[in-house]
């Protein structure tokens, strides 16, 4: 049986109404959980989505809170101390929902949630909003003791964050972004760092010279800088950018010594719910040291027939002359949430420092 993973919308269950609708009860003993629960899951409540949801659920909790948003206020502090983590990304969303017109307290309470779940999402409407005074408070969250501010400071204006919606302003100028990276280079938290490069990545889908520009002076300042500029210039590296390979010392030409590139698929045909072990090996056929990153490229099968290409990383390292490396991938083959597989023939190519070298294909089946 092909098992499909549980759509993340479904942490928003009825059991967790419940448990939110008790907490903000012990905060307002008016509140009636019972109604709220029913009115959350109402109609269409099914085929909503999970940002959708979100929505629902802030819209069901603003019937029942004080009109004063600083009335509610208070309410959504005390019970982030008991709703946490993703599913209480909805209580920032209340904010974002109903906190635009009082940016002072908004800003504030959303400093808190924050800290229990993220504020990624429900301070973008608060950049679009009033641009300059909250990428100000961006600013001074990025000097924060507080990983979790930190963090935001980063998250939260990311142009492209997924689920989220785009930052039209920062897609045409990033300018305003890179006094906040700045501050958070070289930051002690791999969860803050994680967030530098994914922004300096959205970035680099708009902006790649700028990018380029900013993170070359940091290049081997320390561990912590590098991790992040190998993260963030990912989606230039996949392209083969000149820069990036230079800037990171591998070779374009590095398929040119190679030999006896190989690639395998055991077994050659998969049905969909099963996996597969890929195999691969080459030989530094030169006669000097070789900076190596193996990839290995699946072309995945789409809708319409034609081959979208996922990347997945293999190896780094440095190749001695005639030194031969192999090993081995797994490849499951199960539907997802955010891929569907379609049976038909799936290009498997392994990439040396981002040229192909060697290729096989898998068939999948139903």
């Amino acid at each position: 049986m092909n098992k499909v993973a549980t759509p993340l919308k479904e942490v928003y269950s009825d059991a967790f109404l419940r448990q939110l609708g008790q907490a903000v009860q012990g905060q307002l003993p008016a509140f009636q959980v019972d109604k709220f629960a029913a009115a959350v899951q109402a109609d269409d409540w099914s085929q909503l989505r999970l940002m959708e949801r979100m929505t629902r659920i802030d819209t069901c909790l603003h019937q029942q809170f004080p009109s004063d948003f600083k009335a509610a206020a208070p309410i959504l502090t005390a019970v982030s101390h008991q709703i946490t983590g993703f599913a209480a990304l909805c209580l920032p969303g209340y904010v974002a929902q109903y906190g635009l017109d009082d940016w002072q307290t908004s800003i504030g309470i959303l400093a808190v949630l924050t800290q229990s779940s993220s504020a990624e999402f429900a301070i973008r409407p608060f950049i679009e909003q009033a641009p300059a005074k909250t990428m100000a408070q961006i600013l001074t969250w990025s000097h924060s003791d507080n990983a979790d501010l930190r963090r935001l400071a980063s998250e939260g204006c990311r142009p492209r964050l997924p689920w989220g919606r785009a930052l039209k302003v920062f897609k045409h100028d990033p300018a305003p972004i890179f006094p906040i990276l700045e501050n958070l280079m070289a930051d002690s938290s791999k969860y803050v760092r994680t967030s530098v490069a994914n922004n300096l990545n959205d970035i680099s889908k708009d902006h790649p010279e700028q990018v380029l520009q900013f993170v070359t002076p940091y290049w081997h300042q320390s561990p912590e800088t590098d991790w992040i500029i190998k993260k963030a210039l990912r989606t230039l590296f996949k392209a083969g950018r000149p820069e990036v390979m230079t800037l990171f010392g591998y070779p374009l030409t590095a398929a040119e010594a190679l030999t006896l590139a190989r690639i395998t698929s055991q077994p050659a045909a998969v049905k969909i719910g099963g996996h597969s072990q890929v195999m691969y090996q080459c030989q530094n056929g030169g006669e000097r040291d070789l900076p190596l990153r193996l990839e290995l490229g699946v072309d995945y099968i789409k809708a319409n027939g034609q081959p979208k290409r996922k990347i997945f990383f293999l190896k780094d390292t440095v190749l001695a002359p005639g030194q031969k490396i192999d090993g081995t991938h797994k490849l499951n083959w199960q539907q997802l949430t955010t891929r569907t597989l379609y049976p038909g023939g799936h290009q498997l190519v392994l990439l040396a420092n981002t040229i192909a070298i060697a290729q096989t294909t898998i068939t999948v089946t139903k």
